[in-house]
């Protein structure tokens, strides 16, 4: 089987936990994650399966979107509810004006402080390796794009979001940002992934019901076939002879309307994903009209 499983990752599983079960209940030795989750939070997890491994890296650049709850009065040495808690519980109530306004601040593309507990690395360690031995270092920040940030539930000392984001961002790091400049400390008590790129939490199937553990077969249906993937990137359907030159590696000239095109799907005679390619060149035609022709190099070959 080759295509990606979007699973709903329950609460208190590692992505590495899930990548772990669907391989031994799949029987498919190459199963890859297109992004980690933390532990307490759930939804949306595409896996990768077989040849569609291949595809990780365009998965991993996607948006995101999440909805979650914060949680104001202290803030944990984690960011999230699973942190050892940094000082009293203040118990505040929230002004939500307040909470809108500052919210506003973190929209478009902002330096991003990257919690102390966190997976990247710094010297080829992670930062987490530091943070558990107690090793103070400088913030690190990178760079994230917010492209939304709803607020919409101030109750008591929660506020309840959504969120849409470019890969990387971390919310953990938002929540505590935020309880920051509110003056009383916050964490990320809830969150759950609603989509990554384009895979929806409408496609996503849980790993279990009441009766237990899917069996392999409900995985496999459920799987996305690779010709269904990436449609934002253009397709086009090669001949038997051009599959067959493509596909050894080399460049082939095809009529298309997307003649600007940076990559293109190829698909054969029968629908199936074949390669990705990349464009050339790009022959510009004597006189308008809708196909133009482009050479193609072979990128990605299934």
């Amino acid at each position: 089987m080759d295509g990606v499983l979007v699973v709903d990752k329950p609460e208190g599983w590692t992505s590495h936990d899930v990548v772990a079960k669907i391989r031994n209940l799949t029987r498919i030795k190459k199963v890859g994650h297109t992004g980690t989750l933390d532990p307490f939070a759930t939804g949306v997890l595409p896996l990768t399966l077989g040849r569609a491994t291949r595809l990780t890296n365009y998965f991993l650049s996607s948006d995101k979107a999440y909805r979650g709850v914060i949680r104001f009065g202290f803030a944990t040495a984690t960011y999230d509810v699973n942190g050892e808690a940094l000082g009293e519980d203040t118990r505040p109530e929230l002004d939500a004006q307040r909470i809108l306004e500052l919210s506003a601040r973190y929209l478009g593309t902002i330096q991003q402080t990257l919690p102390p507990f966190s997976a990247k690395k710094l010297h080829g360690r992670p930062l987490y390796e530091y943070a558990r031995k107690g090793v103070e270092l400088e913030p690190s920040t990178k760079q994230v794009t917010i492209h939304s940030f709803e607020i919409h539930r101030v109750e008591g000392a929660e506020v309840e979001f959504s969120l849409a984001c470019s890969a990387g961002t971390y919310v953990r790091s938002l929540a505590h940002d935020l309880g920051r400049d509110y003056g009383c400390g916050a964490h990320l008590s809830r969150l759950r992934r609603i989509r990554s790129g384009e895979f929806p939490i409408e496609r996503a199937t849980p790993l279990s019901d009441d009766k237990g553990i899917f069996p392999r077969e409900h995985f496999l249906e459920c799987a996305i076939p690779l010709a269904e993937l990436l449609r934002e990137i253009p397709a086009i359907v090669v001949s038997a002879g051009d599959r067959t030159r493509l596909t050894h590696g080399a460049d082939i000239n095809v009529l298309t309307s997307a003649r600007d095109a940076p990559e293109y799907r190829i698909l054969d005679e029968t629908g199936a994903l074949v390669a990705i390619a990349q464009m050339v060149q790009s022959f510009v035609p004597p006189v308008a009209q809708p196909a133009h022709w482009v050479r193609i190099h072979p990128k990605i070959i299934f």
